[in-house]
């Protein structure tokens, strides 16, 4: 089925699960400490770019994470020797590229924090993006656990020449398509840096995994499909972040911090920045379901 993960489960573990009994335990956790994090991604689009650095409030709080308003952040293209300093505003710090981007394929970027006098630096590669060919809809009857209703597909493929990592973001009427997942390709497949599917197209799964088959798109519905370009260490931390997201149920494992690549530059520097700063090309196809 559609958007189905298959689950293998033996005949004993089935047969506990409908014996036992739920009890709710009431965990006593230590607060912690709020850990500051960025949240920064530099696009190759016109307009705004926008950098995050928040604290992160402890794991039972329902309060928003803490805005850290007081460190002088920086952006440098190492490539052409130009910096673009970010400005606090709103709850964030802003850059207003205007109609000429500061993110340029093939060039890379050094994001620089001042903070409590201390340096912090972290550095990545703007890459090339994959191609999207086009988008199809059609209707579809009810299919097992398949709603009827417009099925969106994708076809797509990698460009020739190197690995190329691509990140997959689907929408719905110009909001996050949740019933969706994020998904993660290199070179059109899923996992595998080999180049063996260099130049191929996008295997079923990503064609298919635009469309939830829980809720199916209806006719009016707009759809978007973003391709995000990624760096090899930018996808493996994507990848670490979606495991989080997604990690629950019987084998589900203890929760960690996802490593980042924000490095304290001060001699003798302990405070650590988490979170990850990260460079990505953009393109997008979009489809009205008629």
């Amino acid at each position: 089925m559609r958007n189905k993960a298959i689950k293998y489960i033996s005949v004993l573990l089935l047969a506990v699960s409908v014996t036992a009994c739920e009890r709710v335990i009431d965990l006593d956790l230590p607060d912690g400490d709020d850990l500051p994090y960025v949240d920064a991604w530099l696009t190759d689009q016109p307009g705004v770019q926008t950098i995050k650095f928040l604290k992160a409030t402890s794991y039972m709080s329902q309060t928003a994470p803490e805005v850290i308003s007081d460190a002088q952040i920086t952006v440098t293209d190492l490539t052409a020797g130009k910096s673009y300093p970010f400005t606090y505003q709103n709850g964030a710090y802003n850059y207003n590229a205007g109609s000429n981007p500061i993110g340029v394929i093939g060039h890379t970027y050094k994001l620089s924090i001042q903070w409590k006098g201390e340096q912090f630096e972290a550095t990545d590669e703007l890459k090339r993006n994959s191609i999207i060919d086009s988008l199809t809809s059609e209707y579809e009857e009810e299919d097992g656990e398949d709603k009827a209703g417009y099925y969106v597909k994708l076809y797509a493929h990698d460009p020739v020449g190197a690995v190329d990592y691509t990140w997959i973001r689907t929408y719905r009427n110009g909001e996050l398509n949740h019933y969706v997942g994020e998904m993660l390709s290199a070179d059109g497949s899923m996992g595998s840096d080999e180049g063996i599917t260099d130049g191929f197209a996008f295997i079923p799964p990503f064609r298919d995994g635009v469309t939830s088959g829980e809720k199916p798109y209806e006719k009016g519905d707009n759809v978007k499909v973003l391709f995000r370009s990624l760096s090899r260490p930018s996808h493996e931390f994507m990848q670490q972040v979606l495991e989080q997201l997604t990690n629950g149920g019987l084998f589900a494992k203890v929760l960690t911090n996802v490593p980042s690549n924000v490095q304290n530059m001060q001699a003798g520097g302990t405070t650590k920045i988490y979170g990850w700063f990260g460079t990505v090309a953009e393109i997008s196809a979009s489809r009205k379901v008629e």
